[in-house]
């Protein structure tokens, strides 16, 4: 378990915005985790695996998202900062779970994961869909609790971290690591 995707972009807006708008971001991200894991379940991840169309267009949206957020972030580090306000900050409320599930979402590698590991876990009696669903609901639930715990340490080290420097700093390397994410998801081969 490594940090990837999720827990950069989770780290990004805590840092930006606060603890608040990282644990909705790692509630979008969990929602988007549940989202491949129920499709797996359901058999509709069966159409990205068959189609390489498909797949090839998801990976390079997934990736065309993250160069667009590492290039806010980039954006947002040339911008003249103020140093952050102790006061939570005012942005909108959807946006970092928006941002959170669209990047999961993005993903193929989350479905991918799903599909290797789950049918593993599932006996072929019973009622082996609802058991997915099931596990799903728990791999999205480890994943909201463990990138929630992210979202409030990254957001008591911005309060120490408050300066307009720190916070260039903190904008132009989140933006960098997504922006190179993206650019390697982009040219992997698969």
């Amino acid at each position: 378990m490594t940090p990837g995707l999720d827990t950069a972009v989770v780290l990004r807006s805590a840092l930006a915005s606060g603890s608040h708008a990282g644990i909705r971001t790692a509630l979008g991200c969990a929602t988007g985790l549940f989202a491949h894991a129920a499709g797996v379940a359901l058999g509709l991840s069966a159409i990205l695996l068959n189609s390489a169309a498909v797949f090839e267009a998801v990976r390079l949206s997934g990736a065309v998202l993250l160069v667009a957020f590492g290039l806010i972030s980039l954006w947002s580090a040339c911008r003249n900062h103020q140093p952050l306000s102790t006061e939570p900050g005012s942005r909108r409320r959807r946006g970092p779970y928006v941002q959170g599930l669209l990047t999961n979402l993005m993903n193929p590698k989350a479905t991918l994961f799903f599909l290797a590991a789950l049918p593993q876990f599932v006996a072929s009696g019973g009622q082996p869909t609802l058991t997915a669903l099931f596990l799903a609901l728990i791999a999205g639930g480890f994943s909201a609790g463990g990138l929630s715990l992210v979202a409030v340490l990254a957001g008591r080290a911005r309060r120490l971290l408050s300066s307009a420097r720190a916070r260039r700093i903190q904008e132009a390397t989140m933006g960098t690591v997504l922006v190179g994410l993206g650019l390697r998801v982009a040219t992997e081969a698969h």
